[in-house]
């Protein structure tokens, strides 16, 4: 299974704190100091909530139960966050606060966590596959039909799960981040 950025790499403590009676705050994570983060202006935090807004929207990030939807839709969503995370990271990455003075920007590196940890590695190998399958398609079978008849058709579903539970996680906690409701009611998201 996939796991998220570890979060001793994004620890930042915070001057702000929320309230809540159970011990979590209100996007449903705990209130431990790793689940914090240093407060960000305005263009920080418009850059965690564009990036939480792409995470949350994303078919890659919604579930793609048995039989529905279609595998190389799944993986060209998770694809085009390279894009706009790296457009986010070129345009703001060193602009956003350090906790407390330190070296690191929790954004930065929850972001690139998430593309060369998380992502990366599913579509360099997945990517390759589908397409190879895909060269093979008789005529007369639609594409939707191909996909779904392919032997490792649910061993994708399976690591798309996965890779979709991982960026639920990040999507948390960009939400923290931006100091945001979660948008959706998805406990994965």
């Amino acid at each position: 299974m996939l796991e998220p950025a570890p979060l001793s790499a994004l620890e930042a403590m915070s001057t702000s704190t929320r309230s809540s009676s159970d011990g979590l705050d209100r996007n449903g994570l705990s209130r431990r100091p790793s689940d914090t983060f240093a407060p960000l202006d305005s263009a920080g935090q418009a850059a965690v909530w564009e990036l939480y807004v792409e995470l949350v929207t994303r078919v890659a990030v919604a579930d793609l139960g048995p039989g529905s939807g279609m595998l190389r839709e799944a993986l060209g969503s998770l694809y085009s966050l390279f894009g706009t995370a790296r457009g986010l990271l070129r345009r703001c990455g060193a602009q956003l606060p350090r906790p407390h003075g330190e070296s690191i920007y929790p954004f930065v590196v929850l972001t690139t966590t998430m593309l060369n940890q998380d992502l990366r590695p599913v579509l360099s190998e997945w990517h390759p596959l589908l397409l190879d399958h895909e060269s093979r398609r008789p005529a007369g079978v639609s594409p939707v039909e191909h996909e779904r008849s392919w032997a490792r058709n649910e061993e994708l579903r399976q690591v798309l799960a996965e890779t979709r539970a991982t960026l639920g996680d990040h999507a948390r906690r960009l939400a923290v981040m931006a100091g945001v409701d979660r948008l959706v009611t998805d406990p994965s998201c």
